[in-house]
């Protein structure tokens, strides 16, 4: 009786037969999602090869990040810190000056036209006086309005003087431009316009 439920070593059968069968095949083999069989220490082992990226690998990125962060850091603060007279160029200086000139014509400011203009002419004999300045260019302001400058050409700076060619109208003549040669002095560290 014993034989008949169940079964010799030589027939295995019922279900302990079957669940043996079945339990050996699901230890021994499983369908990877690749469809390839795999066994436990394969999957084990692959966990182990995807695990987190080591951070020593990435210190080089590290370095070059920082010293990109500190060049531009050295930048900010170098143009944060210079005086804004110290950032603006010398071309760009010479253009100031003259603009500041021809607006002292435009006001008539005296003391602004005096502050552009250099201590040559300053001290020449034919220099206008603050009366003389104001009347002349507030009659020329009436009758031909204010000077405007559309361009500034050919400027040339050369140490501690510079060439330009100024191009200028008056606003109610705006067909009879003018261009004159101009020279820009500087003089303890400013530029100023001069006649020669």
């Amino acid at each position: 009786m014993a034989k008949a439920a169940g079964g010799g070593p030589d027939k295995p059968s019922g279900k302990g037969a079957a669940s043996g069968n079945t339990s050996r095949g699901a230890a021994s083999s499983k369908k990877s999602a690749l469809g390839k069989a795999t066994s436990n220490d394969d999957v084990d082992a692959a966990l182990v090869e995807e695990g987190p990226p080591n951070w020593k690998n990435a210190w080089p990125f590290f370095v070059a990040a920082g010293v990109v962060a500190f060049l531009v850091l050295g930048i900010v603060l170098s143009s944060i810190s210079r005086p804004p007279e110290e950032r603006v160029s010398d071309d760009a200086r010479v253009q100031y000056a003259i603009n500041d000139l021809y607006t002292a014509k435009n006001g008539p400011n005296y003391a602004e036209y005096r502050a552009n203009t250099c201590d040559a002419d300053l001290d020449k004999t034919g220099f206008p006086s603050e009366a003389q300045f104001v009347a002349e260019n507030q009659a020329s302001l009436d009758q031909n309005g204010r000077i405007e400058i559309p361009e500034i050409t050919d400027l040339v700076v050369d140490g501690d003087r510079a060439t330009a060619k100024v191009h200028w109208h008056y606003k109610d003549k705006a067909d009879a431009k003018q261009v004159v040669e101009t020279i820009v002095v500087r003089e303890n560290g400013e530029w100023k316009v001069c006649s020669s």
